[in-house]
């Protein structure tokens, strides 16, 4: 009776979560001076999102390709 509600709730959780570390990064890079920026593996982002950085050449390395299990995003130089 309440399977759908339930599966309705905890996707938008995983969405609102996702959301919430994208706009952390996005505010990260904002006022980022070093151009590393690293997160906890526990952080998530779409795929859309991965790939507009990709697009605005931040280099995006995944916890599974990094030696210490972080997600690393490199900046392009400041100009």
């Amino acid at each position: 009776m309440y399977e759908e509600d339930i599966e309705h709730a905890l996707r938008a959780r995983k969405y609102n979560a996702i959301r919430a570390d994208e706009r952390e990064l996005t505010n990260a890079i904002t006022y980022d001076t070093d151009e590393i920026i690293k997160r906890r593996p526990c952080f998530g982002y779409s795929e859309e999102f991965i790939g507009e950085l990709q697009e605005h050449d931040i280099s995006v390395c995944d916890p599974d390709g990094n030696s210490d299990e972080n997600w690393t995003f490199t900046l392009p130089p400041m100009y």
